[in-house]
């Protein structure tokens, strides 16, 4: 009997101060908690790329809003359902 294997539908990239974390989940929020990064850690703006098979979006985060993102899990949550419904909606390079 062949197993069936579960595939993690969101892979999250965040590149800051030149460095890649990558992180996946069942959900955008879950990817981006799997990043296993805390506040304290970020030093610099960075990039955000969430994918879901072929589709893939970035968004520009600066210092500020990065940091709250990972300190705090209600930010964390709003921004995950944000990055996931334009991701859905197919905009790319759509800076808010």
């Amino acid at each position: 009997m062949k197993k069936k294997y579960q595939k993690t539908p969101y892979k999250v990239i965040l590149e800051t101060s030149g460095i890649k974390f990558k992180g996946a989940g069942k959900t955008t929020d879950d990817a981006i908690a799997d990043l296993g990064l805390s506040w304290e850690q970020i030093k610099a703006k960075g990039v955000m790329t969430i994918s879901q098979d072929k589709k893939s979006y970035q968004h520009l985060f600066f210092l500020k809003p990065l940091r709250r993102i990972f300190a705090n899990k209600i930010t964390r949550l709003l921004w995950a359902k944000r990055l996931q419904l334009l991701l859905e909606a197919g905009k790319k390079n759509n800076f808010l």
